[in-house]
C-alpha cells in the first residue's frame, strides 16, 4: 500500500527553507527558517510517517486485535491509520477516543509540568469529519466521544494490535496506559504521540517544539517493572515514542 496520504494537510520544510537553513549553518548562525507556525491538532509529516509504518507492521504481521487511537483531536493521524486498514481484509476495526473539547482540567499531578490548561488542544468533531472528507476515505473509525474516564476501559476492544496514545497529561496517560497495555496482544505496538527524552533528542529552540513532559513521567513509572522499553522516534519539532508488547 502507498503512504502518500501522510502528505495531506501536513507540513514540512520547503526547498527554499532548507536552502536558507543550509546557508545559516554554513555561516555558523544559530537561526532557522521554519514552516508556518505549528497549529495544535495538526500532526507533521514526520509523525505521520511513524504512524504509518508502525500501524502497517501490525497489519502486515497479522497481530491479533483492533487498532485504537486515544486522543485523536482533528483526525490527522486517524486518517493514516484508517488508510492502513482500508487495504486490510482481516476484519480489524479502528476505534478513536476523544472529548472533542480539548484537555480536561489538569490534575494536581499535572501541575508540576505547568504546560497545559483546560481546553487546550480543542478540536471539534466536525473538524475530525472534515479531515476524513479531505483525505477521500470511505471508511470511518468507531468514534467514542467523552472524557477518557468515561470511555476507557468501558469501550475498549477486548484485544488491541496497535495503540496510538496521545493524552498529553500525566494523569490522563496514567489512566489510559494500563488499560490499553492489558489488552494488547503479543507483538502489538504502542505509540505515544508526544514522547520527549532530551538525553536522546533535544528539540528546544526549534520553532513550534513542545515536550508534554508528563507523558514521559507516566511512561517511566508504568514501565519500571515491565519488560518493554519505550524508544524515541524523530518527529522534527517534537518526538514520538513506541514500544512492542512482549
Amino acid at each position: 500500500m502507498d503512504n502518500t496520504i501522510v502528505t495531506r494537510t501536513a507540513r514540512s520544510p520547503g526547498r527554499q527553507q532548507r536552502m536558507l537553513n543550509g546557508l545559516f549553518t554554513s555561516l555558523h548562525l544559530k537561526v532557522r527558517v521554519a514552516p508556518p507556525p505549528y497549529a495544535w491538532g495538526f500532526g507533521n509529516i514526520e509523525s505521520r510517517v511513524n504512524v504509518f509504518h508502525l500501524a502497517s507492521q501490525t497489519v502486515a504481521y497479522a497481530v491479533p486485535g483492533d487498532l485504537v487511537e486515544v486522543g485523536c483531536a482533528g483526525g490527522e493521524s486517524s486518517v493514516v491509520i484508517q488508510r492502513v486498514l482500508d487495504g486490510d481484509a482481516t476484519g480489524k476495526h479502528f476505534h478513536v477516543y476523544d472529548s472533542f473539547e480539548g484537555l480536561p482540567e489538569p490534575a494536581p499531578t499535572d501541575a508540576v509540568d505547568g504546560v497545559y490548561q483546560r481546553g487546550d488542544m480543542a478540536s471539534p468533531l466536525e473538524r475530525f469529519d472534515a479531515c476524513f472528507d479531505r483525505a477521500g476515505l470511505a471508511g470511518r473509525p468507531h468514534i467514542h466521544r467523552g472524557w477518557f474516564e468515561q470511555t476507557i476501559p468501558a469501550e475498549l476492544p477486548e484485544r488491541i494490535s496497535f495503540a496510538m496514545i496521545d493524552c498529553d497529561l500525566y494523569s490522563s496517560t496514567m489512566h489510559v496506559l494500563p488499560e490499553v497495555y492489558a489488552r494488547m496482544s503479543r507483538g502489538a505496538i504502542g505509540m505515544f504521540g508526544v514522547y520527549y527524552d532530551p538525553q536522546v533528542y533535544r528539540c528546544e529552540g526549534i520553532p513550534g517544539s513542545y515536550a508534554s513532559p508528563g507523558v514521559k513521567r507516566a511512561t517511566d513509572e508504568f514501565f519500571a517493572d515491565k519488560p518493554e522499553h519505550v524508544s524515541v522516534l524523530y518527529a522534527n519539532e517534537y518526538s514520538n515514542g513506541y514500544f512492542r508488547k512482549l
